[in-house]
């Protein structure tokens, strides 16, 4: 299982918390990780071949053609996004989604008598509750099915290389623990940073006036995606009535 986060800090949105924070997780089933492991670094190669230099999948740098990625038209950039969609929907990837911000974390809080946190991950700060509640949700989630993974979040909130260790999550999370690594290292991480994006981007599109044909075009591209999203409905674009798109939160 690979995490990561998104949102757009600051940036005035309708409907959106400028604080939000959401945390993605993407789980792999384990008989694919190994080929994955192989076709990731593959792309990336041929991605050096047209002139990148160190190449990541990061997507917003994609989108924006930032970085490296001002290499490639906007057609070869278009066709990443098709590539990693057509992979989330081949493989069947099962992408958990968890939000907070400060005000709905506060009405939380006060729901019921939580305990202090996770390790180093408080309840007490939004952020690290959006990641408490969706280890918890993933956990859940494999216990259903008697399955285990292991997780790996990608750095940020802790640095490469930490992990947190909670014994109660054993042997669902194995050894019970919750690695941090960065994404060049652990390369599937990416696979997250997409899921991440695409959520994060058609929240931002939900609410944009009038969409442009780009807009439409990457609609188009990611909306099979949505049958990947466990706990997030879908629902009719309002502005462009054949594609569905996800609502806040």
């Amino acid at each position: 299982m690979f995490i990561d986060d998104t949102g757009s800090p600051g940036l005035g949105t309708p409907g959106l918390h400028t604080q939000r924070k959401t945390w993605i997780a993407v789980v792999v089933p384990p008989h694919l990780v190994p080929d994955l492991m192989d076709q990731l670094p593959d792309a990336l190669a041929l991605l050096s071949e047209l002139g990148l230099k160190d190449p990541e999948f990061h997507f917003a740098d994609i989108w924006a053609g930032k970085g490296e990625y001002k290499k490639l038209d906007l057609q070869q950039r278009l066709a990443i996004f098709r590539c990693m969609s057509e992979i989330f929907v081949t493989c069947r990837f099962k992408v958990f989604v968890q939000t907070f911000d400060p005000e709905n974390a506060s009405v939380v809080r006060g729901q019921a008598n939580w305990p202090e946190g996770l390790g180093p991950l408080k309840c007490s700060n939004h952020e690290d509750l959006a990641l408490i509640f969706l280890l918890s949700r993933v956990h859940a989630h494999l216990n259903e099915g008697n399955a285990t993974a292991c997780v790996i979040v990608d750095e940020g909130r802790l640095k490469s290389g930490s992990a947190i260790i909670a014994p109660q999550l054993a042997p669902t999370f194995h050894a019970g623990g919750i690695l941090f690594a960065n994404s060049r290292l652990v390369r599937l991480i990416q696979l997250a940073d997409f899921a991440a994006y695409i959520l994060n981007r058609w929240q931002l599109l939900r609410v944009k006036d009038r969409l442009n044909d780009v807009d439409k075009t990457l609609l188009r591209i990611i909306s099979s995606t949505t049958e990947c999203f466990i706990n997030v409905s879908s629902r009719k674009f309002r502005t462009f009535q054949s594609l569905r798109v996800f609502p806040k939160g």
